[in-house]
């Protein structure tokens, strides 16, 4: 009796693999190809395909780095960011598609005096004090591009756009 039960749960499994086989190649019509992941890489996201090509991001004249920004806290009359350096590539097809990947350890930084931050309002740039970044939400991304001066603190940053 045992024998008979082995050879029905033996045809069972085989109809339910072959039922499954037939609904994964019924789905698979025109629209299946949209809906698998593929190349969407935006702002930090790292799906890619073999076809996509990659270079570096630009860097405006006078900007060393690319971060992200963590947090941002007035300390003793100072503003210090919490931030992580980042290395940024962007699709050649398409320039909308970024990919930022951390580059070290999260660090602090110091603004220097007088230094500038420029954020997005919109799509128009804007100029405010470092101390603004303590108490506001940025409107698009938390990267930037930023510069230091020789005693390691930040003389500028400005948000990077993306649409």
């Amino acid at each position: 009796m045992s024998h008979r039960y082995l050879s029905a749960a033996v045809v069972l499994a085989s109809s339910a693999a072959l039922l499954a086989t037939a609904a994964g190649t019924s789905s698979a019509g025109p629209n299946a190809a949209a809906s698998t992941p593929a190349v969407s890489a935006k702002a930090g996201s790292a799906t890619t395909t073999a076809a996509t090509a990659w270079k570096p991001c630009y860097l405006p004249a006078g900007y060393q780095h690319f971060l992200k920004l963590d947090s941002a806290k007035y300390v003793r009359g100072r503003t210090v960011v919490r931030i992580t350096p980042q290395t940024c590539k962007v699709n050649t097809r398409n320039d909308e598609d970024v990919v930022y990947t951390p580059s070290g350890a999260v660090r602090s930084y110091v603004f220097a005096s007088g230094a500038s931050v420029k954020v997005l309002k919109d799509t128009t740039t804007v100029k405010v004090t470092p101390h603004w970044l303590v108490n506001h939400r940025l409107d698009n991304t938390p990267y930037f591009y930023y510069r230091v001066n020789g005693q390691g603190r930040i003389t500028a940053m400005q948000e990077i756009y993306h649409p």
